[in-house]
């Protein structure tokens, strides 16, 4: 009998995934693509499923970890918002993206945000995260 070999755990479907990876294993961060699967209830209360890009576990906080292209879709960046509203505290959404993404991304559809030229200060936070600490508020910009 032949098992067929397991799909790559680091499959990366950007170049900014890519990147994003290999700045985690640089930092020494274990991480995983796509492991966790969340419900989110759209507007009118059916469930639409939220597949985190990156996960990276620093004790019994998670950060969630997305790589957001020009090609990331409006309705992508929605439910990430959704998931914000009902789901726990103890879960951080990252996002990086090049800033001129950046700019259009609604507040609540993220908790901190990276610009895609910063990847490594973005991993450094995580690392740095006191797996039995308070995760700090990131100040996010509002518009005028």
């Amino acid at each position: 009998m032949s098992l067929a070999p397991a799909a790559d755990p680091h499959e990366t479907r950007s170049d900014l995934e890519r990147t994003i990876c290999e700045e985690l294993a640089a930092q020494g961060l274990s991480h995983e693509h796509r492991s966790l699967h969340f419900r989110v209830r759209d507007a009118s209360g059916a469930p639409l499923g939220y597949d985190p890009t990156l996960v990276v576990r620093r004790g019994p906080i998670v950060f969630l970890v997305e790589a957001v292209t020009e090609a990331t879709d409006a309705s992508r960046i929605a439910l990430m918002g959704r998931f914000l509203e009902q789901h726990s505290p103890d879960l951080v959404l990252v996002v990086l993206a090049r800033r001129a993404v950046l700019e259009t991304l609604p507040a609540e559809a993220y908790d901190e945000r990276y610009d895609a030229a910063d990847v490594p200060r973005a991993v450094r936070r995580i690392r740095e995260q006191d797996p039995e600490g308070i995760v700090e508020p990131f100040l996010k910009d509002r518009a005028a």
